[in-house]
Order: C-alpha cells, then sequence, then structure tokens
C-alpha cells in the first residue's frame, strides 16, 4: 500500500430537525457555531397574536374602560332595581294587612294601634334597604373581581402559548445540536483512527485494519474500500 502524508479533518457537521412544518438547523458561519429556528406559518400566527395581544391588553390589564365600567353598571343597577322591587313588595304587603286589621278593628286608621305597626314596618323596611346597600356594593366588587380574573386568566393563557413556542424552539434546536454533536464526534474518531492507521500503515496487519475500519463504519464494505484506498 503507498502512504500519503496527511489526511484533512472532517469540516463541521451541520444537522437540520423539521416538526410540523417548523425546523431547525445548525452550522458554523465563520467560525462561529451558529442554530436557526424558522416557524411554521401557522405556528408564527399563534406567537405573533399571543405576543401583540399581551402587548395590548398588559398595559391597560387593571383599568377599566368606560364600556366596561358601563357594562358593570348596569349590571349593578339591574340587581340592584331587582332587590328593591322585592323589599317594597314585601313592604306594601305587609302595610296593607295592617290597614285592613285596623280597620277590622277600630273602623279606621286614625288609631295608635295602627301608628305603632306602621313604625315597625317601616322600621323593618330601612333596615331592609340599609342591608340591602350593603349586598350592592358586595355585588360591584364581585362584578370588578370577575372581570380582573377573567383578564388574568386570558394573560396567563396567552403567555403559556409565548412560552410553550420559545421551548418547543428550543428543544428541537437542542435536538438538532445533539444530531450534530453525535455526527462530529463520530467524524473526530473517524479521523483520529485513520490519522493512526496511516501512521503505522507500513506495519499494521491488513486485517486488523479492515476490522477496526470495519467497526467505526457500520461493517460498510464499500466505505472501508474506499478509507483502505488513501492508505
Amino acid at each position: 500500500m503507498s502512504k500519503v502524508s496527511s489526511v484533512n479533518y472532517p469540516n463541521y457537521s451541520s444537522s437540520a430537525v423539521s416538526l410540523g412544518g417548523s425546523s431547525a438547523s445548525t452550522g458554523v458561519q465563520n467560525g462561529i457555531l451558529t442554530s436557526d429556528y424558522n416557524m411554521s406559518g401557522d405556528e408564527s400566527d399563534i406567537y405573533n397574536y399571543a405576543l401583540n395581544t399581551l402587548a395590548n391588553i398588559l398595559p391597560q390589564l387593571n383599568t377599566f374602560d368606560p364600556n366596561t365600567l358601563s357594562s358593570i353598571q348596569s349590571s349593578v343597577d339591574a340587581y340592584k332595581n331587582s332587590g328593591l322591587n322585592t323589599i317594597n313588595q314585601a313592604y306594601n304587603s305587609s302595610l296593607k294587612n295592617i290597614e285592613n286589621d285596623a280597620v277590622s278593628r277600630f273602623g279606621n286608621l286614625d288609631n295608635s294601634a295602627f301608628v305603632d305597626n306602621l313604625n315597625n314596618v317601616e322600621s323593618e323596611r330601612a333596615n331592609a334597604v340599609s342591608s340591602f346597600a350593603q349586598d350592592v356594593l358586595a355585588q360591584q366588587s364581585q362584578l370588578e373581581s370577575d372581570e380582573l380574573t377573567k383578564r388574568y386568566a386570558l394573560a396567563d393563557f396567552l403567555n403559556g402559548i409565548a412560552n410553550n413556542t420559545y421551548d418547543n424552539a428550543l428543544k428541537t434546536i437542542s435536538t438538532a445540536l445533539g444530531s450534530s454533536s453525535s455526527a462530529n464526534n463520530y467524524n473526530d474518531d473517524l479521523y483520529n483512527a485513520i490519522s493512526a492507521l496511516k501512521s503505522t500503515s507500513t506495519n499494521s496487519n491488513t486485517g486488523d485494519i479492515n476490522s477496526l475500519l470495519s467497526s467505526l463504519l457500520g461493517n460498510t464494505s464499500s466505505s472501508v474500500s474506499n478509507i483502505l484506498s488513501f492508505l
């Protein structure tokens, strides 16, 4: 066998991974290892929507615009009117019963029993209205809290989409880097083996050389022959 003076070190082995239209690739540019991730059209649309929507809602997340305030106030007013109507109906029914009782007992409403009962009913009504006013305030607070909860849930959801896309990109790039690293480790081992064989080829048994190269190249006879032709 003839002997050549040197063996060229293999170039960097790049790698590419594709998943659902998105892809990641690795390479070397000007001596710098680079990794790129290219989103599919659908993934890019979802990612951009999540980021753009977050950018729009976060500055006003805890601020209610006029439309939101109007909607909350409408709900509060409806709750208040319904409650007051219920209280007034109960009061009017009690008042009617007192009037009927006074007329049946005294023939008219000009008596102390009627006045005392009327004052009691009015006092109960005032207490009911006062208590209900606290319910109205609590209802308004709950509606505002519900609105904020929905906003926070939307912000968390959009942030999750953005983070998930970012994580997928890192995992895909990591897979590409892993594949490239495996290929480069293999190339490095092969280079070292060939270099060692070239330096000792004149004293080595051809069968031993074939065995080592077959192990490195996966027993591919054509690849072994190609390597041996350089030794």
